[in-house]
């Protein structure tokens, strides 16, 4: 449980880079709304994104993946928050290269628990270029 927002991305980016599934779920409440860039989109409960998380994670073989988070802004009162910026994705190879990027617009709400801050809505997003209906992944 994170005992401040800042603290979400750095457990974020371990979480993903050590490819836990199980780390990075644990940031997120059991009624978190989750709008997501990829298939399906959107999630209404950290039960049915969870599958999603721990596909892709196990899916990466011997590649890791570096998140970096830019312009963050974050507003908050005693118990609800929220933080918005970019959060840039890179695939790793086992030899340190850089095989795939892109670079998304982030909003996150968290609530504060007894027990901590965790996030109850997510939503990933990129702007589409409106002369060929394509996201743009490298804002």
């Amino acid at each position: 449980m994170m005992k401040e927002i800042e603290e979400f991305f750095s457990a974020y980016k371990n979480a993903v880079w050590q490819k836990n599934a199980s780390a990075l779920l644990k940031l997120y409440d059991a009624e978190v709304v989750q709008f997501d860039m990829w298939d399906r989109g959107y999630y209404s409960t950290l039960q049915e994104w969870a599958p999603e998380i721990g596909n892709w994670l196990g899916s990466l073989g011997e590649e890791k993946v570096k998140v970096d988070f830019e312009m963050i802004k974050i507003r908050q009162s005693d118990s609800i928050g929220f933080a918005s910026g970019l959060i840039k994705f890179q695939a790793i190879s086992s030899q340190g290269t850089i095989l795939r990027s892109m670079k998304n617009r982030i909003t996150i709400g968290f609530s504060r628990f007894e027990e901590g801050w965790k996030v109850v809505h997510q939503h990933i997003s990129a702007p589409v270029a409106s002369e060929n209906l394509t996201a743009i992944l490298d804002l």
